[in-house]
């Protein structure tokens, strides 16, 4: 595997930390699918599966960006169009064959690494600065917990 969670991706925002681990968890479950030897089904599963998630993971943080009032919400959502359009892109090359499920993970890997980096950590820091606060906040610490915060 490329990547493995390290606490230098943490933005601070519980649900956007939390978010991003699970994009690693399915990196590491594209990786375990390839290294196996799965059939290409499973394989083209799985990247479904991520590809669903990415677009959940966008939307949650863009969610969160217009509740705070993020002054760079509309590039932010443009970076987010383009990855979207990269992973359409690989599928169709996988489905014809021209690139390898292996290709894809690195180039998601480095992805991720680079958006939260240089991104969302921005985006995080004025979360944290913002007077407004996102309505994600006040549910997930009641869904992780089970109490009302």
């Amino acid at each position: 595997m490329f990547i493995h969670w390290d606490s230098s991706f943490e933005t601070g925002q519980m649900l956007v930390d939390t978010e991003h681990r699970l994009l690693v968890f399915l990196f590491r479950k594209l990786d375990v699918a390839i290294k196996t030897g799965q059939s290409q089904k499973v394989v083209n599963q799985v990247i479904g599966e991520l590809k669903r998630y990415v677009e959940f993971h966008f939307a949650s943080e863009e969610n969160v960006m217009r509740e705070t009032g993020y002054p760079h919400l509309v590039t932010h959502q443009e970076i987010h169009h383009q990855l979207l359009a990269e992973l359409g892109l690989f599928e169709s090359k996988l489905a014809a064959r021209k690139e390898f499920p292996e290709d894809l993970l690195f180039f998601l890997n480095q992805w991720l690494f680079d958006h939260i980096a240089k991104h969302d950590q921005h985006v995080a820091r004025h979360v944290s600065d913002s007077v407004d606060r996102p309505i994600a906040e006040y549910a997930y610490a009641e869904y992780l917990t089970g109490a009302p915060k």
